[in-house]
């Protein structure tokens, strides 16, 4: 029997293989790339339909990645925690050089005074609210400019430390907006909808090849399209059956491995 006379089962392609934003696409341009301009108008229909669905689809993909590249880079709890992470290196330091009043008691008295002057109450304002934790840090940025306050630190602890503390400051300000406006977040992009709508659309055109694939009335070359149009879907099918297996398989090694180490008695 020929492939154009056995009959496609139409339950095949009532629910399509789950698919993400990118797979999506790709897999009904296969599809209506093998559709023929001849195709039967119910066909040619359903696949202007999907093509519609995917344009929509591809310039929300479009607008979401604009959205994701406008927003900040680094949101405020990762800058809190770069500032947390830098005063709490510093304060170290300074209290490691504290530690060397025997072997260079002027470089622990110089230690002293500074962590004295820079962090008087040690390193409790990290705890506080990102406006608090801002404030204390903008009186230690006035308390660092005294005198040679600043050289003597960046001796002590780095100068690299300094730098990317001043510089966070600065960054934090910004991302709480005490120095200037903060900038609002960009609206999130719905891709959910427009995917939701072009899978509707795709099984709807997935039934109309599968009943022009079993048309006995309709041209072979034509039947063979349809065929072809609704490969893509069974590609893919196929790759994710292959995928969850490998899966199960993988996680039936990992449980037949920790069955074993079960089952090793205890020695006295």
């Amino acid at each position: 029997m020929s492939e154009q006379n056995e009959r496609v089962d139409g339950a095949l392609y009532l629910r399509l293989p789950r698919l993400n934003v990118s797979g999506s696409v790709a897999m009904v341009r296969a599809m209506l790339t093998a559709i023929p301009k001849d195709a039967p108008m119910n066909v040619r229909h359903a696949a202007k339909a999907v093509r519609a669905h995917a344009v929509t689809l591809q310039a929300q993909r479009q607008a979401g990645r604009k959205a994701s590249n406008d927003a900040p880079k680094r949101t405020v709890r990762v800058v809190d925690n770069d500032a947390d992470a830098l005063h709490a290196t510093m304060h170290r330091r300074l209290g490691d050089h504290e530690l060397l009043v025997e072997q260079a008691p002027e470089t622990a008295a110089r230690a002293a005074s500074l962590k004295a002057a820079l962090y008087p109450e040690g390193t409790a304002f990290l705890r506080g609210n990102t406006f608090a934790q801002w404030e204390e840090t903008e009186v230690w940025v006035k308390a660092l400019a005294e005198g040679d306050r600043e050289a003597a630190l960046r001796e002590l602890v780095g100068g690299g430390f300094v730098d990317a503390t001043l510089r966070v400051h600065e960054e934090y300000g910004a991302a709480i907006g005490t120095t200037k406006p903060r900038a609002e977040a960009p609206a999130k992009v719905d891709v959910a909808t427009p995917l939701a709508a072009l899978t509707a659309a795709t099984q709807d055109l997935a039934l109309q090849l599968v009943a022009l694939a079993n048309d006995g009335s309709a041209p072979d070359a034509l039947r063979a399209a349809a065929r072809a149009a609704l490969r893509p879907i069974d590609d893919l099918r196929d790759v994710n059956a292959r995928r969850a297996a490998r899966r199960a398989a993988a996680e039936n090694d990992a449980a037949d491995d920790e069955g074993a180490d079960e089952d090793i008695p205890n020695v006295a």
